[in-house]
């Protein structure tokens, strides 16, 4: 297959292949003059051959370009390529898939990916475009211009590209158009594209992003394993204790055989995660990256029609930027992806434009976010003279100064460093009540100054912040994280609080064998200490016999076995000095 690393195209240089699927090879691609890098998707030579295929291809191209939404990559143009090969130009994602990322997720990351996801999935459902081909591979986690984590779905429309260049009898044969682990029972057949087929698979991303695995193994192939769906898999909260019930159960429903037994939408899947975030331990805070600003630019006047009355209505708008802006508004919003009206008034001078909505905010959210209702909308190819009027707008509105007590407390939380016991300012020995309390006190501190007028650099520093207590109440909050990280940091007394709170031996085993694997003579060299240690006990010896199980310990971290029995020895010998949690068995 031709490379085209290092060829021009037009105004495009190719700098590097990010990868090669089913459909075509994409490219990272520079504009020299503008410095912008794009990703180009040049469809297969075999592939471009085929009339269907490329009829199919601008086909879909074209329908996919009208999807306007912070979570679905934009394609911007699709065009001949080199060599004449029809191409799509699209907006350069940078960051990972989710499949890279390590698993399972505590189910308030989890929820907040998917319901990033499914708000990009209700846009495009309103498109009358289904993507049919949803995989961990197609969703990339990165940031947005706002530094806020964003997740994105990649190659709608490519499923059905693919199947063009198969003729009827092929398809009826049983040739899978998507990925086996996550296409829905009835796409196996000849059925028209649903967009319950993408609830499904996002049930299925959903269950292993909640479980680490996949709830049929690695797919059907054929009529034959289509009997495997009748069996159901185990709840995701029977395989983790952290996934609520109620979690769990919108999971199962995702992923019903039938589809009359799923959610009928991707919204009606998002308001049900939203609701079974309620039975969190503690609200994740993660979701508000994606909630509306409330701070309005002074002096700018707006007016959007189609909201129930004849003539534009006067609106309450925030969130402006060179994209587009949220409209505060209680009644029923318009529909997604639906065009209305605009006028802009700034200083006495009028525009007209048009925007596209791209999000609903509920009543619900709105509630949970302390905001108002309201939809966001992304402005539909902006003029200069719009882009003009925006900047003059903000430019205006004077930044507030920094303010002087937050800047101190960013500067004394900087120099903490990395370590989350030292940033939340716990002993190694800390419970998980006490790692709950902490993480909290300091969330609402940091909620306290959010409330106050700041300039954009504390505004981020602040969110930062806040994904570094995140971060940290998530490493020390979960049994199971904790231990790794402790075992790694040579801390038994964090050890001992995992174990008393229930981890199990299954669960720490797979952990334990990784990190001996890891360092070669470590298991016998613990065991010869365990060994010395237990002759040291029978002789009555227990202070040689106690340094002797620590230094096994030191080596061998999370042999529960081990654990187990040095801190009952602690509490035989001192008894009323020493601060040791009890260790279930």
């Amino acid at each position: 297959m031709e490379s085209f690393v290092g060829q021009r195209h037009g105004p495009l240089v190719f700098e590097r292949l990010l990868g090669v699927g089913a459909i075509g090879s994409v490219y990272l691609a520079l504009h020299p003059a503008s410095g912008a890098r794009f990703a180009v998707k040049v469809l297969h030579p075999h592939l471009a051959a085929n009339s269907n295929v490329r009829s199919r291809f601008h086909a879909e191209a074209h329908a996919v370009s009208r999807i306007i939404h912070p979570s679905v990559t934009r394609v911007l143009d699709v065009r001949p390529g080199p060599g004449g090969l029809p191409s799509l130009l699209m907006e350069y994602v940078a960051g990972e898939s989710l499949s890279c990322m390590p698993l399972p997720l505590v189910p308030a990351e989890a929820i907040a990916m998917l319901i990033q996801v499914l708000e990009g999935l209700e846009a495009a459902h309103a498109g009358g475009v289904v993507h049919c081909d949803l995989k961990p591979d197609n969703l990339f986690l990165t940031r947005d211009a706002k530094g806020q984590r964003r997740v994105k779905v990649l190659d709608f429309g490519m499923a059905s590209v693919l199947s063009a260049s198969f003729s009827r009898e092929e398809l009826a044969s049983g040739i899978a158009l998507g990925s086996p682990a996550f296409m829905a029972p009835e796409q196996w057949e000849d059925t028209a594209p649903d967009t319950r087929m993408d609830v499904y698979a996002i049930g299925v991303i959903g269950y292993r992003l909640l479980t680490g695995r996949l709830p049929f193994g690695r797919g059907r192939m054929g009529e034959a394993l289509l009997k495997q769906q009748e069996i159901r898999p185990p709840a995701p909260h029977l395989l983790d204790s952290r996934v609520p019930h109620a979690l769990s159960a919108v999971v199962m429903q995702a992923i019903s055989r039938s589809p009359e037994e799923r959610f009928p939408s991707a919204r009606d899947f998002q308001l049900a995660l939203v609701q079974a975030q309620r039975h969190l331990a503690r609200p994740t805070l993660t979701l508000n990256a994606v909630a509306p600003r409330t701070q309005a630019v002074s002096g700018l006047h707006v007016r959007v029609g189609g909201l129930g009355s004849p003539e534009p209505r006067p609106v309450s708008a925030s969130d402006v930027t060179a994209e587009g802006l949220f409209v505060a508004f209680e009644g029923a919003p318009p529909p997604l992806a639906a065009r209305v009206p605009l006028e802009l008034s700034f200083h006495g001078y009028s525009m007209h434009c048009a925007g596209d909505v791209v999000r609903h905010v509920s009543q619900d959210e709105a509630r949970d976010w302390n905001v108002s209702a309201g939809f966001f909308v992304h402005f539909a190819d902006p003029s200069e003279e719009l882009l003009t009027l925006l900047a003059q707008a903000r430019a205006s509105a004077s930044p507030p100064p920094p303010d002087p007590e937050v800047a101190q407390f960013l500067a004394r939380t900087s120099a903490l460093g990395p370590d989350p016991y030292v940033f939340l300012g716990l002993p190694p020995s800390a419970s998980f009540e006490e790692v709950r309390q902490r993480a909290e006190a300091a969330l609402r501190r940091l909620e306290g100054f959010w409330q106050r007028p700041l300039p954009v650099r504390q505004q981020r520093e602040l969110e930062a912040l806040r994904d570094r207590v995140e971060a940290a109440r998530r490493m020390l909050g979960d049994p199971l994280s904790r231990a790794g990280f402790d075992a790694n940091r040579g801390n038994v007394h964090g050890i001992a609080r995992c174990l008393a709170a229930g981890l199990s031996e299954a669960a720490l085993e797979p952990m334990r064998r990784a990190y001996l694997a890891a360092r070669s003579g470590t298991e016998a060299r613990a065991s010869s200490f365990f060994v010395q240690a237990r002759e040291l006990e029978a002789q009555g010896a227990l202070k040689p016999a106690l340094d002797c199980y620590a230094q096994a310990l030191a080596l061998d971290p999370l042999n529960i076995t081990g654990q187990r029995h040095y801190w009952a020895l602690q509490r035989r010998m001192r008894p009323m000095t020493t601060r040791i949690p009890a260790i279930a068995r």
